[in-house]
């Protein structure tokens, strides 16, 4: 009688508990097939996704340090089960390759530049996502060759990083044959951020430089709050990584709805950690001595009024001159401007709407980033007339999910159709050369 008695007390909870589980359950298979178009139990994980889900690891790993040409870039030729990969001259990638190499006969070589959504596009086949060296390997024109790409993206880095870099590789005597810049965004973002920071906008990101440049002043209080909230941000970066990656890993609908609301959380409290980050190391004692140390107090000659003209013609600057190195060498020279979601005319999905749209409107990224396509969208006979190609609208007629959060970086679908896009536009180009 005693059980029979538990049993009628629990047995209504159980039963509740089961009906909100099956509710979840259904819930999270209805979120993923409106996402995927595709059932979630007939999600099949890449092997190969576990480099993804030890990012929390390997991003500890990586650390950026001042290089005197390029700004900054990783640490170089890094190697090992606990650090994310870097080439020679320290950009992440997966295969190892050191520059300068003479390349074998059937090659051809392929020097990517840009922000991180470039970066991705080169690295993704060892996270069982489509990679551009896969699409561009699909070329008719380039039936029978083998093609080698070497990373020179970065997120974040915006022009005249990828100037100098290219020149970088060509005074080092370096064999290209197709020069791919993906970018147009970052220059507007973080040239806004600069000029917040009264730092000209020609310089590469300042929020890195605080960074390094917060290292270079004695520890006193202010640094250790610095620490704490610089891990506080690489964390929160890493899991939402993490999540991200199980997202797309999810085997049931339960699991679909877990890492959703825990990729959201991490997205939610980066925000608030990335201001309080900034402004620490904005306030940081020696800031004044370290703008002056890395030669970033020189004085700004535009204004808030042409703040935006003057970021798109340095841009525009850059990537004429990357078009007569390139092809001075002989390469060809393709410059496409990503997409981004902060000017667009995509519908967006519920899913994009909570990863994309929860910065502050003072929030210098989506503020850089609609200023900057908006002028650009402006300006669409120049780019014309240069061969610069448009990917602005590339997902405006998309209704599934393709952005994974602000900052632009995409979902698999997204970066799917953005590397296929790409090898479009080298097809043409390579059918319809420019520089040779």
């Amino acid at each position: 009688m005693h059980g029979v008695n538990i049993l009628r007390k629990l047995g209504p909870w159980a039963v509740s508990a089961a009906i909100c589980v099956l509710a979840v359950e259904i819930l999270g298979a209805a979120m993923f097939y409106r996402n995927t178009k595709s059932l979630v139990y007939f999600n099949h994980p890449k092997a190969a996704d576990q480099t993804a889900l030890t990012e929390a690891v390997t991003a500890s790993g990586y650390k950026r340090h001042l290089h005197p040409y390029f700004g900054y870039t990783g640490p170089y030729s890094a190697r090992g089960a606990t650090v994310t990969p870097t080439n020679n001259l320290g950009f992440i990638q997966n295969e190892r390759r050191e520059v300068p190499f003479q390349p074998e006969p059937n090659d051809f070589v392929v020097f990517v530049f840009g922000g991180s959504v470039a970066s991705r596009l080169v690295n993704n086949s060892t996270h069982g996502r489509p990679s551009l060296q896969e699409a561009l390997q699909k070329l008719p024109q380039l039936a029978g060759k083998n093609v080698v790409i070497y990373n020179m993206a970065q997120g974040p880095g915006k022009q005249p990083q990828q100037l100098m870099e290219l020149a970088f590789l060509i005074a080092l005597g370096q064999h290209i044959d197709l020069v791919l810049n993906l970018d147009g965004t970052l220059e507007f973002v973080y040239g806004v951020q600069n000029f917040r920071y009264s730092v000209d906008p020609i310089f590469p990101p300042v929020d890195i430089f605080l960074a390094l440049g917060n290292e270079l002043t004695p520890a006193d209080s202010a640094s250790e709050e610095y620490y704490e909230l610089a891990y506080g941000v690489t964390h929160a970066r890493a899991e939402i990584r993490r999540y991200a990656s199980l997202l797309d890993d999810s085997r049931s609908g339960v699991a679909y709805v877990k890492n959703a609301v825990g990729k959201a959380v991490y997205e939610r409290g980066l925000e608030k950690k990335l201001d309080a980050y900034n402004q620490v190391v904005g306030k940081a004692a020696g800031w004044e001595g370290v703008r002056k140390l890395l030669g970033l107090d020189m004085s700004i000659k535009t204004s808030k009024e042409k703040l935006i003209e003057d970021i798109f013609d340095i841009w525009m600057r850059c990537s004429d001159l990357m078009k007569v190195l390139a092809n001075s060498t002989g390469a060809e020279y393709l410059n496409i401007v990503v997409p981004n979601p902060h000017h667009s005319k995509k519908i967006f999905t519920e899913t994009e709407k909570k990863a994309v749209f929860n910065l502050p409107e003072s929030s210098y990224l989506p503020q850089g980033s609609a200023a900057g396509h908006a002028f650009i969208e402006s300006r669409a006979e120049m780019l014309k007339s240069r061969g610069i190609v448009s990917g602005m609208t590339l997902f405006d007629d998309v209704t599934e999910t393709t952005y994974a959060d602000s900052t632009g970086h995409l979902v698999k679908l997204g970066e799917t159709m953005l590397a296929d896009f790409v090898a479009d536009q080298t097809r043409l180009r390579l059918a319809s050369p420019q520089g040779k």
